[in-house]
């Protein structure tokens, strides 16, 4: 069974936020939650949600606010607004600090389910090409710098992520030792070049790519380590 994105729901009124949460999960979302504006920017550059849902008029920082941070931080998700304020300049308001749709309340929830199925199929399809790359369950998508695995986040250090986006750049061609020491680490030569090797290792164990009969990053005898089979 396929696995749905993350949606973030950013509402200060509790029992909203808990129907919007409700309603999400019930069509199988994964959600995430914030109270405020300032909590909403804070959890979105911390987990990166597929989407966000975040209500107009909030304390310490309104929604619109909120949305013109987000995008000014370069938060590319596509951005649902619920207001009760359903007058036009409100919503041109919105739109022209970042959002992407609105919605007005009270809202029926099979719209909101289907405001957010079409955005996120509209920024699936207008994602640039390559950006976005697919091993079967493992996808890592270079703009928002992470990996998932069967939908969930791969943790990564700083440097094992700075291994892969180089893999990624370099897709379906080995990639040296020396290469890997000087993107990522910033010189030609290392004392011992098994730092790579252990790099990789642990690359390998947290993606879940078996090292005995790797799948994804292989090693190229004499050449170094390609990333390979792609789906899309």
């Amino acid at each position: 069974m396929s696995v749905l994105p993350r949606v973030l729901v950013i509402d200060d009124d509790a029992a909203i936020r808990a129907s919007v949460v409700r309603c999400l999960q019930g069509e199988g979302y994964r959600v995430l939650e914030a109270a405020d504006g300032a909590q909403g920017v804070e959890v979105t550059l911390k987990e990166k949600p597929a989407l966000i849902v975040i209500d107009v008029m909030m304390p310490r920082l309104g929604g619109v606010e909120a949305v013109e941070e987000m995008r000014r931080l370069g938060v590319a998700a596509p951005v649902l607004m619920l207001t009760t304020r359903n007058e036009t300049p409100e919503r041109v308001k919105g739109l022209k600090a970042g959002a992407d749709d609105y919605l007005g309340k009270p809202f029926d929830k099979e719209e909101l389910l289907a405001r957010v199925h079409a955005l996120l199929r509209k920024h699936e399809r207008q994602a640039p090409a390559g950006r976005v790359l697919r091993f079967d369950e493992l996808v890592v998508d270079l703009d928002q710098k992470a990996a998932r695995k069967n939908g969930e986040d791969v943790a990564l250090t700083r440097t094992e992520y700075a291994l892969l986006e180089l893999f990624a750049a370099h897709l379906g061609a080995a990639v040296t030792r020396d290469q890997m020491l000087d993107a990522v680490w910033g010189y030609t030569y290392f004392p011992s070049t098994r730092t790579v090797d252990t790099h990789i290792w642990r690359l390998r164990k947290k993606l879940g790519d078996n090292a005995e009969n790797p799948r994804w990053l292989k090693r190229v005898q004499g050449q170094g380590y390609v990333l390979t089979c792609a789906t899309g």
